[in-house]
This record gives structure tokens, sequence and C-alpha cells, in this order.
């Protein structure tokens, strides 16, 4: 049983940008995606298929051209000050995503001793086109973020988020660090939150918790 735990989302708040989106609008057949992005927006699709439909219609073979663009996209800063925090404050850190385990891998897998847990989608290589593999699916989610969450004791959860897919474990979490897209779903749903840009807003946010 953890006093806190913190659950963060990796594509758009780990990284700068929305990655998936970036691999799917460079290698998805430009029609097929576009046409997809409208049907989602118009409720006919959820994300979670868009992104299935979309990265299934990538040949495997162009799996390195994922990894050129992904080294192109930084991550948010203040990211090591905020596990620095975690561990000054005793509050283990697990990583949530949606996203691709190569991709997350490749980007803060050098930091993986120090994280709690690491959860996410992964890309199947085997075949012509790329297959997307997830233990957590669940209904419009690819990766059901609550049912991961579920796996932990703790007492009070901290959860760090930016889009649509963070929309569930914000609702779930007892403390919300919002942005962008979720901030804005979060002000509909009248659900309270901290606004942060970097992670050296979220850790100097801990430090003057109690």
């Amino acid at each position: 049983m953890y006093d806190k735990i913190l659950f963060i989302d990796f594509d758009g708040t780990i990284t700068s940008e929305e990655t998936l989106d970036g691999v799917l609008r460079r290698l998805a057949p430009r029609e097929l995606y576009e046409e997809r992005a409208r049907q989602m927006m118009s409720g006919k699709l959820t994300l979670a298929q868009v992104v299935r439909e979309g990265f299934e219609s990538i040949p495997s073979d162009k799996f390195p051209a994922i990894m050129e663009y992904l080294d192109t996209v930084p991550i948010r800063k203040g990211f090591t000050e905020l596990l620095d925090t975690a561990d000054q404050r005793g509050i283990p850190v697990v990583v949530i995503s949606g996203g691709l385990r190569q991709m997350i891998e490749r980007k803060i897998g050098h930091l993986k001793d120090r994280l709690l847990g690491m959860h996410y989608v992964d890309l199947d290589l085997s075949g012509p086109y790329m297959q997307l593999r997830s233990d957590y699916e669940e209904g419009a989610e690819i990766l059901a973020k609550t049912r991961v969450m579920a796996l932990y004791d703790y007492k009070t959860a901290m959860c760090i988020g930016d889009s649509y897919t963070d929309v569930n474990m914000a609702a779930k979490a007892d403390v919300v660090f919002a942005r962008d897209k979720l901030a804005e779903i979060l002000d509909q749903k009248g659900i309270s939150y901290t606004p942060w840009n970097d992670f050296y807003d979220v850790a100097a946010a801990i430090k003057s918790s109690k």
C-alpha cells in the first residue's frame, strides 16, 4: 500500500508533442487518415479505432521511419527533476500510456529503473503490416488506464495528462495535473485540476503540498 502514487501519461505529456498522431500524419495513407479523423470528430469513430486502423495501414518495414521521427521529438522540460522530487517524497511513479512500447522505451527506457511500472501498447511487426497488441484494451480504449491504476494499492493517486485518453484516469485520481485538451474537458465536466506547462511546475506543486 503506497501513501501516494503518481501516474503519468507518455504521449504528449512526457513527450512535447503527440507522437502517435505524428506517426500517422507522416506514414498512414493521407486520405485514410484525414477521413478517419473527420469521422472521429463527428463521433462516428473512437480515437482508439482511428489509431488502430491508422497503424494497421502502415507496412512493418516503415518502422525505422517511426524511430527517426521520434528522435526529433524532445522530452518535456523538467521530467528528470520531477522524478527527483518524487524520489525525495517517497512517491512511486508509474507511466501509463496508449503509446507504443518501442517508442516509450526509446525515449525513457534509460529511466526505467526510476519507475515503479511502465504500461503501454505493443507494436507487432511480425506481419507485412503493423498490428497493435494491448493487454488492457476495453471498450473505446486501446489501453484502459483505470484498469492499470487498479493494479496498484494506494491511498492517494496523482496523475499528469494532456488529452482525451487521460480523462478517465483524471476522474479516478485524487490530484490531477492537466494541460491542453484534458484541461478543456475537465473544465466542461467540472473536475478540479492544477494546470501545468512543464514538469518543473508539477515538481514545485508536489514540493509545496502536504
